[in-house]
């Protein structure tokens, strides 16, 4: 529970971006593409820092790492409540908030995890996951309504401070590591091998390169769509406080996505309930897509429904594959060198979608594109599956 309250915080602080980034656009007037731009920066930090997390997390615990994380989550909210320049921006989104969701996210939850539980990973994995969405569906409106009540600088500061309050304790008193006189069984079977799997053992894998560029596709189709969202309706008429909840029912879709998709993954396979799950991104993206040509009510709905369902599903079944593939005291490591294209397709997608609205004055063809990352992901998990002779 405490993982779950963890990542709902985390997540919904994280995602709320696209929330914040109407007002700061209306008050400071930079360009969708500069103004994304530090919401790139932050995958790009997370990218580059998930090894260093990995690599920690597996020498002092994922306690300790995450309770760390929650601490500089809470002062980057209250950092950006004094944003007076561009760098500011920069700062408290790309780089402080970005920290943070290294090191209390899903690299040292991920470990934790794979510490506790030996079965049944991708379905334990997606019932952590899913406060995710949680954190999506509470904070985004929750942001939303400070916003239009006390400001965004107001709303920022009362998120960091309650982050402080709530979190941090939360993290101190109800995260707590495995026994190590226990081992799991994959640890018993690594433990006899030498420890494990080892970071260069699992490099030379394809199904490493293929998590990893599974990792990398899914952002790219994601990220590009959810950081613009909010700003995409808006321009085209709807009200601020309605969009606002269609981000939070995305959220709640992707509770019920990860949960579901996690289940499904255990007992259909997970590439098929991967493939499953982009498709429901994919046919999400066309709906919310639709409303350039008809801006109805119905198709933010089913962009809600369809997107939330995929929202996030991705992320258990890598986990759950690569706690498989590669289990023993360097998992951390290895899972956080997969996170690096994560963190990469997280920093195009977001950037490139603004710098061409900026060019085109539509979003049109970044959420177009978007949709064919849907596709390579899927083809990159198909691939991740172990073969005959592994």
């Amino acid at each position: 529970m405490t993982v779950w309250l963890t990542l709902g915080v985390c997540f919904g602080l994280m995602f709320s971006f696209s929330v914040f980034l109407v007002p700061l656009l209306e008050e400071f007037r930079w360009s969708r593409g500069v103004a994304a731009g530090a919401f790139s920066l932050s995958a790009v930090v997370q990218g580059l820092l998930s090894p260093v997390v990995g690599a920690i997390v597996d020498r002092v615990g994922p306690r300790r790492v995450i309770l760390g994380g929650a601490v500089v989550l809470g002062l980057s909210g209250v950092l950006a409540s004094r944003i007076t320049t561009l760098w500011h921006l920069y700062l408290t989104t790309g780089v402080l908030t970005a920290v943070a969701i290294c090191a209390a996210g899903w690299i040292a939850t991920a470990a934790l995890l794979a510490q506790w539980f030996a079965s049944r990973q991708a379905t334990m994995m997606g019932l952590a996951f899913s406060g995710m969405g949680v954190g999506v569906l509470t904070v985004g409106p929750l942001a939303q309504w400070l916003i239009s009540t006390h400001g965004w600088r107001n709303a920022y500061l009362a998120l960091g401070i309650g982050t402080l309050v709530f979190l941090v304790p939360l993290v101190w008193i109800g995260v707590r590591e495995a026994p190590r006189a226990a081992p799991t069984q994959a640890t018993r079977r690594a433990d006899t091998s030498g420890g494990g799997v080892g970071l260069r053992a699992a490099l030379a894998t394809r199904a490493f390169w293929a998590l990893f560029f599974a990792y990398l596709c899914t952002p790219l189709a994601v990220f590009t769509i959810v950081t613009h969202q909010v700003a995409f309706a808006v321009d085209h008429g709807f009200p601020r406080m309605f969009v606002a909840s269609i981000f939070g029912l995305t959220g709640f879709m992707s509770i019920v996505g990860r949960i579901v998709f996690g289940f499904a993954a255990d007992r259909i396979g997970r590439a098929l309930s991967a493939t499953i799950s982009y498709g429901c991104t994919a046919a999400g993206t066309l709906a919310l897509l639709s409303i350039e040509h008809s801006p109805t009510a119905l198709a933010l709905y089913v962009y809600a429904l369809l997107f939330g369902l995929g929202f996030g599903a991705r992320g258990p079944i890598i986990t759950a594959i690569a706690a498989q593939l590669f289990p023993g005291r360097r998992f951390g490591a290895i899972y956080g060198f997969l996170s690096v294209g994560n963190g990469l397709g997280g920093a195009v997608g977001p950037w490139f979608a603004g710098a061409l609205f900026d060019l085109t004055g539509s979003y049109r063809t970044p959420f177009l594109i978007a949709t064919l990352f849907c596709v390579a992901g899927s083809v990159c998990f198909w691939l991740a599956q172990p073969r005959a002779n592994d």
